[in-house]
């Protein structure tokens, strides 16, 4: 898949870079020399009341606390950062949308001293036709949803908790993903599975988070194994609690999900996505816990279904359509 040729970027606040047409920041900045952003991925869904973010706010809370966690000096707040994406989204004019806020260092200086940076807020808007890249979103290949994608075991671990903050979603770890992910793909696999530091458990893929089905009990990762708490790994585990699936959180070896009935991936670029293979071992193509769960996922982001406290109107939003009249 070809990089996009277009994008919406839109800038707020004091020390917003002056740049044309409305891209970048400067090459001296902490957040291009050292990784020093923090950031997030919303997706906005085309509904038949409009266009709508979805999980708007759990994603901002979780830029606000990554900032937080990092130290890092901004005047931003929820209402604030919630008014400056809805904005950047609706000017954007994209229906099916790929959000991206985050917080960067726009002035141009050599100190790796966060607390002495000021920090800005940009939101980049990418049409879902065209997404940055198929690698670099963590999109699947186009025919995954149907064959899986395979995946392997990598050697690049997750940072522990001693060398980073796994709850922040900064730039900076995702040195780590890119090395897990460009030698799973010149390897012949389309992702890899990275572990915990410490325990050699499994923490999560190189920008996804990993569920397995075994017996029909659907199970994944905690959260003390240095893997980010997606905001998709929320949904679906809410989803299946909807449905009935019994669902747990706990520790997974790699015995664990090779010895599964399914295997999937979630993220926000990649939504939902199953595995065909973990290093050769092969997965049943039947599905019906993922099917299931990926049915109720389409209708819920799509405004077909509940969880209406999920979606938040780009601007206001159409009327119901009326019922068919019929004679």
């Amino acid at each position: 898949m070809t990089p996009p040729t277009s994008a919406h970027t839109h800038w707020e606040g004091p020390g917003a870079p002056h740049v044309a047409p409305g891209r970048g920041i400067p090459f001296g900045s902490s957040s291009v020399q050292h990784g020093t952003a923090v950031f997030e991925g919303i997706r906005c869904y085309a509904t038949s009341r409009g266009p709508a973010l979805f999980r708007l706010d759990d994603h901002l809370l979780r830029l606000l606390n990554s900032a937080r966690l990092l130290g890092l000096r901004h005047d931003y707040d929820l209402p604030r950062l919630r008014e400056a994406t809805l904005s950047a989204a609706a000017d954007s004019g994209f229906a099916d949308a790929y959000v991206r806020p985050g917080l960067f260092a726009t002035d141009p200086m050599l100190s790796i001293d966060l607390s002495s940076l000021p920090f800005t807020l940009g939101v980049e808007v990418w049409p879902i036709e065209a997404p940055p890249s198929a690698a670099g979103a963590g999109r699947p290949p186009a025919d995954a949803e149907e064959t899986g994608v395979r995946l392997t075991v990598s050697p690049w671990r997750r940072p522990s908790p001693e060398t980073f903050p796994p709850r922040a979603k900064a730039v900076g770890t995702y040195v780590t993903s890119a090395l897990a992910k460009t030698a799973a793909l010149a390897a012949g696999f389309d992702d890899a599975l990275q572990l915990d530091c410490v325990t050699g458990r499994v923490a999560e893929a190189t920008v996804s988070n990993v569920f397995l089905v075994r017996q029909g009990r659907l199970c994944t990762p905690w959260l003390a194994d240095s893997l980010l708490a997606g905001i998709t790994r929320d949904t679906v585990l809410a989803l299946a609690r909807d449905l009935g699936v019994e669902v747990a959180e706990e520790p997974v070896d790699v015995v664990d999900v090779r010895a599964a009935q399914e295997v999937f991936l979630t993220g926000t670029a990649s939504e939902l996505v199953p595995a065909a293979s973990l290093d050769g071992h092969r997965y049943a193509p039947e599905r019906p816990v993922f099917d299931a769960i990926a049915a109720a996922f389409r209708a819920t982001v799509t405004g077909r279904a509940g969880h209406p406290e999920w979606r938040t109107p780009v601007a206001a939003p159409l009327p119901d359509a009326p019922a068919a009249i019929s004679s």
